[in-house]
């Protein structure tokens, strides 16, 4: 067969042009919706992948989570989305590691420190011993500290105080300690605060953050809140892939994801955080909410009250990887105290 001039022309131009613009979409799923202040660091994100990779991975973003928060590692795991990220207390139980810096009394404070200290943790002492089946693990952030608000005027400072309330507690290392300190307690997920606190079934709770706090509508009935520093914990997460979507990248498209991920995406994810906290605290105060300091009897009653959850999650670790938990804990209470000094 004889081809003209023209037609090989245009043959060689697209064959040499098919390979510049083959395009790799990726969808991530963001659990929060898209009002939340994270989804202008992810789409901001999304744009430099798409810039280092010269337009060849695209990362797009469902309008609405694909699964509930407890399944979105199934759910990206079985392909429905390439990308996404879950609360790491769904991971406790398979994937302890995770749980490093929810550990009690690390938080300072600085969800931007925070983030960093649990990528870089996770990723040197976990990250080649925990498999997360079916996902490869590229990053992760921490949302705000917990308070410990009042529904009354009357700030919460001492541990009488706390004994004479109906307190909400968030599930977990929160509900645990104040259970291991003989309160009676309402642990439930925060999606049912506010309707606890308006209906006066609860006069006090701890387990939200300041932007929590306003964006699930618990502002207007909570009057004082103390300061507790360090806190007594913060829900981080992880960002994680489908394994096949990520193996199927080239090898330099891996490279750029990775080096715009890790600490980078922590600590822009951290930073937003701080912003909305400080943001929802200064909202908070407008409206007339009062802040006044923890009674040190208090904070060490806590602090005891959580030596067990501390000591299960070290004994869980060495059992499962041979890490010296406890020792890790405290490396990283100093790494976090260290860097929030700064």
């Amino acid at each position: 067969m004889t081809r003209t001039p023209l037609l090989a022309g245009l043959l060689a131009a697209t064959a040499f042009a098919s390979p510049a613009t083959a395009e790799t979409r990726l969808t991530f799923n963001i659990l929060f919706p898209p009002t939340h202040f994270s989804w202008p660091v992810f789409e901001a994100w999304a744009e430099d992948v798409s810039a280092a990779t010269n337009g060849a991975v695209k990362i797009t973003f469902p309008p609405q989570s694909v699964a509930p928060p407890p399944g979105i590692v199934d759910a990206v795991r079985n392909g429905v989305a390439d990308g996404g990220f879950i609360f790491n207390g769904f991971l406790a139980q398979n994937a302890p590691g995770t749980m490093v810096t929810q550990m009690p009394f690390i938080d300072r404070g600085n969800s931007e420190v925070m983030s960093v200290a649990f990528w870089d943790t996770y990723k040197d002492s976990f990250a080649e011993v925990e498999n997360l089946r079916g996902v490869e693990v590229a990053s992760g952030f921490h949302l705000g500290p917990t308070y410990l608000c009042s529904t009354t005027d009357k700030p919460i400072t001492t541990l009488e105080d706390l004994r004479a309330r109906r307190v909400w507690a968030l599930p977990g290392t929160i509900a645990d300690t104040l259970a291991a300190m003989g309160l009676a307690i309402t642990a439930s997920p925060a999606v049912q605060l506010q309707e606890l606190t308006s209906r006066n079934t609860v006069d006090a709770h701890l387990g939200v953050t300041m932007e929590t706090i306003i964006a699930f509508g618990v502002a207007p009935y909570t009057k004082s809140c103390v300061e507790m520093v360090p806190a007594l914990q913060s829900a981080s997460f992880s960002i994680f892939f489908n394994q096949r979507s990520w193996d199927r990248l080239p090898e330099e498209h891996r490279a750029a994801i990775t080096e715009l991920s890790g600490a980078a995406l922590a600590a822009r994810l951290g930073a937003a955080t701080d912003a909305a906290d400080d943001a929802a605290r200064a909202q908070l105060e407008a409206m007339g909410v009062t802040f006044a300091p923890m009674d040190e009897n208090l904070l060490a009653a806590m602090q005891d009250a959580s030596n067990g959850i501390a000591t299960a999650w070290a004994d869980a670790v060495q059992a499962a990887y041979g890490i010296d938990g406890m020792a890790l804990i405290e490396d990283t209470r100093a790494r976090v105290a260290a860097s929030s000094a700064n």
